[in-house]
């Protein structure tokens, strides 16, 4: 039976995850997106970035970050829900024993970050599936980010949740961090002319030079996946290992329903 990659002539297994920043599909919200990243690294200021599941938030986050240079040092912090774990974590970049005092962590991890930007080195924390922490780690990372009696930042806070994590900032106990986060962006899915594009631009990167999708199937998987890239690349490959399957070399609306049909049933 002939693989996937021989029948659609593919060079590489298509809509991976982890792509370079100079190959990712370039869309209007993306290029927003990083402009609010520039800015947010550049003069130490905070960032909040909110989106549904698997639209692409910390994809991109992460693929604008590799491209700093080595004037920054970027630390990714991501799925805790407690805070002891976070900032365990975060001691750890810098040398800190795991089993600290909290409080006692808390002063050196203060102290670290105020060394590190005195040195003259910029850095950038990310934390992301902030939507999962609790009121004491929100309030300890405001903290964080005082340095000279409020004077300034010491460092770039990028926080990364899902859509409800907004709201959740807006109440008033929230209120120090909320306002220390200058931008807000909010990542939305891909129109349906962006998921056909960005269909195109996933299977040209696989080394595919004739299109398997018909327009009539990539508006199938626009209307399944919402435009959620996640789910745009997840019924993609699966509806092309399906099409491979059956030795189809045209993946038309009726493959695309079924693998969403299929998918439901798991």
């Amino acid at each position: 039976m002939p693989t996937m990659r021989e029948i659609y002539g593919l060079e590489k297994s298509p809509f991976l995850k982890d792509v370079e920043l100079k190959s990712m599909f370039r869309y209007p919200q993306l290029e927003q997106l990083f402009e609010r990243l520039a800015m947010t690294t550049q003069d130490g200021s905070g960032l909040l970035i909110t989106g549904r599941a698997g639209c692409g938030k910390t994809t991109a986050t992460r693929a604008y970050l590799s491209s700093l240079d080595a004037r920054y040092r970027v630390i990714y912090l991501g799925q805790f829900q407690h805070g002891t774990a976070l900032f365990a974590r975060l001691g750890e970049q810098f040398g800190l024993r795991t089993n600290m005092w909290s409080k006692k962590r808390m002063l050196q991890l203060t102290q670290s970050i105020s060394r590190e930007s005195a040195s003259g080195r910029r850095l950038v924390l990310i934390v992301d599936e902030a939507h999962l922490l609790d009121q004491t780690t929100f309030e300890d990372l405001r903290l964080l980010t005082n340095a000279d009696m409020d004077s300034r930042s010491p460092m770039s806070l990028i926080v990364i949740g899902q859509r409800w994590l907004r709201q959740t900032l807006r109440h008033s106990k929230y209120e120090a961090l909320y306002q220390r986060l200058r931008l807000r962006f909010a990542l939305e899915g891909l129109s349906e002319i962006e998921t056909c594009d960005y269909i195109h631009h996933h299977l040209s990167l696989s080394g595919c030079t004739r299109m398997p999708f018909t327009k009539a199937a990539m508006r199938a998987v626009f209307m399944a996946s919402d435009g959620i890239l996640r789910e745009v690349n997840n019924i993609c490959f699966e509806a092309l290992l399906a099409g491979a399957e059956r030795n189809e070399k045209r993946i038309d609306e009726q493959l695309v329903e079924w693998v969403v049909d299929q998918r439901d049933l798991a």
